[in-house]
């Protein structure tokens, strides 16, 4: 059987990749490029599509608009192709509903149908030489297929963020956010204490729709913070989300940037929009006033131990006030991690790189601190033998936080300009290949 192998590979077609498809269409590239997505069509946070949830972007900061201004694919071409443009202005909202999002991310990506296999999960990363003796990426899916590229862009989104004590109780009734509406949904017939962990915007959008399900008899808030803290939107404190600070930041020693991330933290993390407080302190008001203790807040606390049921009971969380170094304990028959998602670092909430790069670690540049070394431009370039002819290069989309800074957290307000740096950088030709002189193995 022939081997396919595309120029440019992408695992992954959320809307970071999707926003580099964009470009290479603009620059007639798409041809060069082909995709593979996991779940069976395009979807973005179909797990958290929740009542009056919005994006907490400005909208017009979408898919191609800061770029170009034509293209067929930007939020107010979906719009006006749905006869809707008057009337999404007439809302006069701030932001858009993230169900309105999502619908115009996925018309975009029905343009781009041929370049993806949905269906297809990303089971492994290797090298191997192809018919000319070139080394290039083979990714083998859950499913025994094989994929191979010259190039590779990795656009799968962070890893889950599990703090412990939970990695081993995960299942049914333990879960991250990310599995919400599916997991939740399955008890709606069931009368249910739910416990969500985190202090998030995804915490308190999880806890108001908690509140709403009828099913749900208690709703307990853990964090660790005060409460649920108001989001720093200032235009000034904003800044992280432009590409200046991109270039500001990139090229910071790496105790620098975590020192920074810290400083800058309450923009994005562990904080909340004023809407969705007002909503919470509201209703709970009301069960002041009505002598309900429906929903419980836990400020100041950590779970410090589960014990996991071994049939159908309720979990036992062992809890910890961490300031006063108290113990108590709390049943609950659903556990919920609004917990976020790893880095790239050294923590214990870290990762080092991307599981899926396992398969070519021992190629990886790595800093001083053991995390794979990316470009600017968001390319790790592989350590080369001496036998190679051009570098191997994987592309970064979206995945940096800990070395571009928090715009490239998942941020929607990045991606076009994240997308013509990836473009720019996949069009240049790369210079020819030398030997990394750390990777002595290779010689």
């Amino acid at each position: 059987m022939e081997q396919i192998v595309h120029p440019i590979l992408g695992i992954g077609f959320g809307p970071a990749n999707l926003s580099l498809a964009v470009i290479l269409e603009e620059v007639g590239r798409l041809s060069d490029a082909h995709f593979i997505e996991r779940s069976p069509g395009f979807q973005w946070q179909d797990e958290q599509l929740l009542s009056g949830a919005d994006i907490q972007n400005n909208p017009f900061r979408d898919l191609a608009m800061q770029r170009n201004q034509d293209s067929p694919h930007t939020f107010i071409k979906y719009l006006a192709s749905r006869g809707a443009l008057t009337d999404y202005l007439h809302l006069n909202a701030k932001f858009p509903l993230r169900r309105e999002y999502g619908a115009y991310l996925a018309w975009v990506a029905g343009a781009f149908a041929d370049q993806v296999d949905y269906g297809r999960s990303a089971a492994q990363l290797t090298l191997q030489d192809d018919e000319d003796g070139n080394e290039v990426f083979r990714v083998r899916t859950q499913d025994g297929r094989h994929y191979f590229g010259q190039t590779l862009i990795l656009g799968t989104g962070r890893s889950p963020r599990i703090p412990h004590p939970f990695p081993a109780s995960l299942g049914d009734t333990v879960f991250h956010s990310t599995r919400y509406l599916s997991s939740i949904n399955a008890f709606n017939d069931q009368d249910i204490r739910v416990a969500v962990i985190g202090a998030s915007q995804s915490a308190i959008e999880i806890v108001l729709n908690l509140l709403e399900r009828p099913n749900v008899r208690e709703v307990t808030s853990i964090h660790r913070s005060i409460g649920f803290r108001l989001k720093d939107t200032s235009p000034y404190s904003r800044q992280v989300f432009l590409p200046e600070f991109v270039d500001y930041f990139h090229p910071l020693p790496a105790a620098v940037k975590r020192r920074l991330r810290t400083d800058l933290r309450s923009i994005n993390y562990a904080a909340c929009d004023q809407d969705v407080i007002d909503r919470l302190v509201t209703v709970q008001r009301e069960y002041d006033l009505i002598g309900s203790n429906r929903l419980r807040l836990r400020p100041f606390t950590e779970v410090t131990e589960v014990d996991t049921p071994s049939g159908h009971g309720p979990h036992r969380l062992t809890m910890r006030e961490i300031n006063h170094h108290t113990y108590d304990s709390l049943d609950a028959d659903v556990v919920i991690l609004a917990t976020g998602f790893k880095d790239f670092g050294i923590s214990a909430d870290d990762e080092r790189y991307h599981p899926l790069l396992e398969g070519v670690a021992h190629r990886l540049p790595l800093d001083e601190e053991g995390i794979p070394e990316v470009g600017r431009d968001y390319a790790i370039e592989l350590k080369a033998p001496e036998s190679a002819s051009r570098p191997l290069r994987i592309y970064l989309n979206g995945l940096c936080e800990a070395s571009h800074g928090m715009g490239d957290a998942g941020a929607l307000a990045m991606l076009s300009a994240r997308a013509s740096d990836i473009a720019d950088s996949l069009l240049t030709p790369p210079a020819p290949s030398l030997p990394h002189p750390a990777h002595e193995a290779l010689r």
